[in-house]
């Protein structure tokens, strides 16, 4: 069309402007009426009369211009779509084949930016289920849990609190409430202990949850001598009843008691369900005290009313207060709410936020890597990159087709990411829900394909962003001319390898003391002594149901277990209690020194309240320190008269003198008798081994108590008397299941598996990033030295020793490192700050841990620079000289 077209490149319809496109355009259309101007005055007309006749018979010239304008870019926008996706094809397959080429490149790049794109996936996933959504009930943002408020306490309703609180308020549309509960189910072949609640009949309707079978609760169940009413979990319902479409309306026998099946709940229902077999409709009625305190309370806020209802809470606690004064003395106590999602996540912020921070710093450090390592691609090819270049290609044609590689490379890392947030995430709904709330609604859908396709196109412009500005600028001559060897485009080369080298031993600096920090944390936790022998104990729980045995029958039960246990081969004693070691306390109670009451207007002090037979303290293996033990004779007698106390306790009341002799009543009860300290034994944990020795207050068992912790110790390995003992229950009652069964030893592991997981999570990743940045410092020295061959060469044929140009090059190496360091350091500070909550026995700026990873960092750095240099002096300056 133009006459300039044989000097175009091949490409150069795609680079034409508007204005050219008009131009060519205004040309055709002047050529044709031209032509025909020529063909009219052939004929005999005029110069003038052609014109006027050609423009006439060409008809509207303006609208045919703007017609043809618009029809030509329209081609020319969809030539430019095809040949933009055929390009794109072309770079695609190309870089195909040359990342195949490199294949230990690309798997490292692949390999290690998947774990961090699955790895963040997972966790953030379980972020957004437990921090993030919603609570899966109607409207849950208007639920509140309603709990006594006595700072630094807030703990549950007791019965007097719940029936006041339902009677008086106007200001929530519900009321509901429920307690935990474990019963012994049988189907008269088998006995098991199953977990659930005790609810107030508008639980159900409170969440807004329906029984996918059956119907909810009416209020005739939630009275006093009202029918026994239960819904089942969907679980329980298949597992134990076999799934019979039949079960609602038959009875299920619990704690030795019939109760009808109403209801079968849906497969998936909420974080206050789950783990949950059964929700019986609680009929309580108004106590003689004000104590225990057992009810979780929850309310539904009527719209706009949120401190309308926080007032009238704080106004119907105030108007009881003199009815239960006698046995609660605490008028500082109030009533509070609180955002239900708050109470069931409770704190795993800090947690949440170190593992995310883990995975998140680790998948940044993976990105640097691989940019560093596209980086030097990039400069072994860039006088294939300048031929593309002298051909006609752009730069943003280059700038597309670097892009496309790191494209492939991101797109690999997505699937490695995407099989590990598959597998992590399962994993977290199997195993999580020990240490983490809300993991069965974790899914790999919605907010987790999100996150991995942008940590995927964040990942593509990380890596690949640099890389491909570098490769695709620098003069063209210059390039084709050059080796690579010492041309400017490898200053700068130098520079951003650094910098990124630079940056990954600062982000894993923080990240490897933390996990140092959290490991010697962990150590610490380990080592902490319980105050007893704690091997060869075993555990156990057992509760006789009171509809099979009556107070009179209690007591002869576990004295003939007692006896039969105590005879099986293995078996050194046994004892009951109603708490056990390390974190089991079935019971925190208040209580007022008669030496020194509490002032008026204050919170009385709450400490463990453990309930033990006379023989508790020998078998488990306290020292008495002041005074005598527990006896037979404490238990039998109606009215508590005699404690026991522990060594932390004495010296938190009484730090000035002895606690023996001392007087206290319990419970907040004003008029009953004192009981008085008879006893000082060494300490024991039992709020955690994390938590700080607060006292703790033995109380004679009474031997009309139901539920109690069987304790044996064993001559050997605890868990062969497992099968004798279980036995020996099966032939007292085969209708009693045996629950809880541990040793003292795997109940102090479990306990640590919160802090074990997260240093296990922390640490595997620092590990990661270690190795890691140890890959960058080793790739750039390397790079250096393949740059520098030539001058080393000289410099060493010119006199200089092996020695100087190993200096040169591990000075080099470790300037870079001591950048990154002392970022990273000064980092560390302020992050380990934040995760000093998560800290025990050790401080958050301990000088161990900094020192440790300072060391560390050095010295695998030094290692990472050695290997290059030493290698480059091994060899002969002339073999290198002659090789250029």
């Amino acid at each position: 069309m133009s006459r300039h077209q044989g000097r175009r490149s091949p490409f150069w319809y795609l680079r034409r402007g508007r204005r050219a496109l008009e131009s060519d355009l205004d040309e055709e259309l002047k050529l044709h009426i031209d032509l025909r101007i020529e063909e009219l005055r052939a004929s005999g007309l005029s110069a003038e009369d052609a014109r006027r006749e050609a423009l006439r018979q060409f008809g509207d010239l303006e609208y045919t211009r703007r017609y043809c304008h618009e029809q030509d870019r329209e081609k020319e926008k969809q030539m430019a779509r095809g040949l933009l996706f055929e390009e794109l094809f072309q770079d695609l397959k190309i870089s195909l084949r040359g990342l195949v080429r490199a294949p230990i490149m690309t798997l490292t790049i692949v390999a290690t930016v998947g774990l961090g794109i699955g790895a963040t996936t997972v966790i953030f996933s379980a972020i957004d289920a437990a921090l993030l959504r919603s609570l899966p009930y109607a409207d849950s943002g208007r639920i509140v849990r309603i709990y006594t408020d006595s700072p630094p306490n807030k703990f549950p309703f007791s019965v007097a609190d719940y029936l006041a609180l339902n009677a008086q308020q106007t200001r929530f549309e519900k009321i509901a409430g429920y307690a935990s509960r474990s019963m012994a189910f049988t189907d008269g072949a088998t006995a098991e202990r199953v977990r659930g609640r005790l609810v107030s009949w508008t639980y159900f309707s409170l969440l807004g949850l329906r029984p996918a079978a059956g119907r909810d609760f009416v209020e005739s169940e939630g009275r006093p001598g009202g029918p026994r009413s239960v819904i089942l979990s969907d679980g329980f319902w298949r597992q134990r009843l076999g799934g019979r479409p039949d079960a609602v309306g038959r009875a299920v026998r619990l704690d030795g008691e019939d109760y009808t099946v109403v209801g079968i709940l849906p497969p998936v229902v909420g974080p206050l369900e789950q783990g949950q077999d059964f929700f019986i409709a609680a009929q309580w009625t108004t106590p003689p005290r004000k104590g225990p305190f057992f009810i979780t309370a929850l309310g539904r806020v009527r719209p706009g009313s949120d401190r309308a209802a926080a007032d009238e809470l704080h106004a119907i606690n105030r108007s009881i207060f003199p009815v239960w004064r006698v046995s609660y003395q605490d008028d500082r106590a109030t009533w509070g709410m609180m955002d239900l999602k708050a109470h069931v996540v409770g704190d795993v912020r800090a947690t949440a936020g170190l593992a995310l921070g883990a995975v998140a710093l680790v998948w940044l450090i993976a990105c640097a890597n691989a940019s560093s390592l596209l980086i030097a691609r990039v400069t072994s090819r860039r006088r294939e990159l300048a031929v593309r270049a002298a051909l006609g290609a752009s730069r943003a044609r280059v700038l597309r087709y670097l892009l496309a590689e790191s494209s492939l490379l991101a797109v690999g890392a997505a699937a490695i990411g995407t099989a590990l947030a598959w597998t992590g995430i399962r994993l977290l709904r199997e195993a999580g829900g020990a240490f983490f709330p809300r993991t069965q609604e974790i899914a790999f859908a919605g907010p987790a394909l999100w996150i991995l396709a942008g940590l995927t196109a964040a990942s593509t412009l990380l890596f690949g962003l640099v890389p491909a500005l570098h490769g695709s600028g620098g003069p063209v001559e210059a390039s084709l001319r050059s080796s690579g060897r010492s041309s400017t485009g490898s200053v700068s080369v130098r520079r951003v390898r650094r910098i990124l080298v630079a940056t990954q031993f600062a982000i894993a600096t923080p990240l490897l003391i933390v996990a140092g920090l959290l490991l010697v944390s962990l150590n610490e936790l380990g080592r902490v002594d319980l105050g007893f022998n704690t091997h060869n104990l075993l555990t156990a729980t057992i509760l006789l149901p009171a509809a099979q045995y009556p107070n009179d029958r209690v007591g002869a039960f576990w004295d003939e277990l007692q006896r039969r246990a105590q005879s099986i081969p293995g078996v050194a004693g046994m004892t009951y209690s109603d708490s056990r070691p390390p974190s089991d306390v079935n019971n925190f109670n208040n209580f007022d020194l008669l030496e020194a009451p509490t002032p008026p207007g204050e919170s009385q002090p709450v400490t463990p309240w453990i309930t033990v037979a006379p023989d508790y303290f020998q078998l488990v293996g306290l020292n008495l320190l002041q005074g005598r033990l527990l006896d037979v004779r404490d238990g039998l007698r109606p009215n508590l008269e005699s404690v026991v106390v522990d060594r932390a306790w004495a010296r938190r009341f009484f730090p000035d003198g002895t606690a023996l002799g001392k007087r206290l009543r319990s419970g907040g009860c004003s008029v009953c008798p004192a009981a008085t300290v008879v006893g000082i034994v060494s300490d024991v944990k039992y709020v955690g081994v994390d938590k700080p020795d607060e006292g703790t207050v033995y109380a004679p068992m009474p031997p009309q108590q139901r539920s109690r912790y069987v304790m044996l110790r064993t001559n050997g390995d605890a868990a062969a008397v497992v099968a004798p003992f279980r036995q020996v229950v099966r032939e007292l009652d085969a209708g009693l299941p045996l629950a809880s069964v541990a040793t003292i030893d795997e109940l102090v592991s479990q306990s640590l598996q919160r802090p074990r997981s997260l240093s296990i999570l922390v640490g595997g990743f620092a590990i990661v990033a270690l190795v890691l940045s140890m890959i960058g410092i080793y790739g750039v020295m390397a790079y250096y030295v393949q740059q520098h061959a030539k001058d080393i060469s000289i410099r060493l044929a010119l006199g200089g020793t092996p020695h100087d140009v190993l200096r040169l090059i591990v000075g080099q190496g470790m300037g870079i490192v001591s950048i990154g360091l002392a970022i990273g350091l000064a980092a560390a500070v302020g992050l380990t700050r934040l995760v000093a909550s998560l800290l025990f026995g050790v401080g958050a700026l301990d000088p161990r841990a900094f020192g440790g990873v300072t060391a560390l960092l050095l010295t695998i750095a030094l290692v990472a620079c050695l290997v290059p240099a030493r290698r480059v002096t091994a060899l002969e300056p002339a073999a290198m000289l002659r090789q250029e």
